[in-house]
């Protein structure tokens, strides 16, 4: 199985429960990071905040950072956080046994030191598993922030690239019960999350 596997797909489809949910416990072990989607008690979205990957187990002590305000109108986005907070994590996560990026293709792409830390992960010996943010997402996410074309080159390139690469899995979800999905991400975390 590829080193690499990553999954893309609509939001809301189910991308990163199924990987935490193959992962269990052993997400604790994980470097990198994942992001997470805050709302109010009514359920309106307020942003997302990113947080080393070791959080999504629940262990208590990590706080995260807001790198999407979505309180205000037009959203705010934080990219002192992925010059420094997300960077430190990439660099930090070669140093765990398997690394989890959920999600990456997103706006963070624009910040040059966010993707240079990437690329040494990608190109680093141990194995990923996250969540790629897919063209549909990736589109309106550019319209929302009034990103530039040079966003969307960003993100076409990585995925082109990461889809060329023999070491590298790009899966497209098609939905919480896609059986398909389901089998090839609990392979890669019987393989690769040890």
């Amino acid at each position: 199985m590829e080193k690499h596997l990553f999954l893309t797909g609509l939001s809301g489809c189910g991308k990163t429960t199924m990987i935490r949910n193959a992962l269990g416990d052993r997400i604790a072990f994980a470097g990198g990071f994942v992001t997470e989607r805050i709302r109010d008690g009514q359920g309106n979205l307020l942003g997302y905040d990113l947080f080393p990957a070791a959080a999504a187990a629940g262990i208590a002590g990590f706080e995260g950072r807001r790198f999407l305000d979505y309180s205000c109108s037009p959203p705010h986005s934080d990219n002192e956080i992925f010059r420094n907070d997300a960077v430190r994590l990439l660099e930090e996560a070669q140093m765990y046994p398997f690394i989890m990026l959920d999600e990456f293709g997103g706006y963070e792409l624009i910040i040059p030191q966010f993707r240079e830390a990437l690329l040494d992960v990608l190109n680093c010996d141990v194995p990923c598993i996250g969540v790629l943010k897919g063209a549909p997402n990736a589109a309106q996410l550019q319209k929302r922030l009034g990103l530039g074309e040079r966003y969307s080159a960003y993100r076409d390139a990585l995925e082109a690239a990461l889809r060329r690469d023999s070491d590298t899995k790009i899966l497209d979800v098609r939905g919480w019960d896609d059986k398909k999905a389901l089998h090839t991400v609990a392979q890669w975390c019987r393989e690769y999350a040890l």
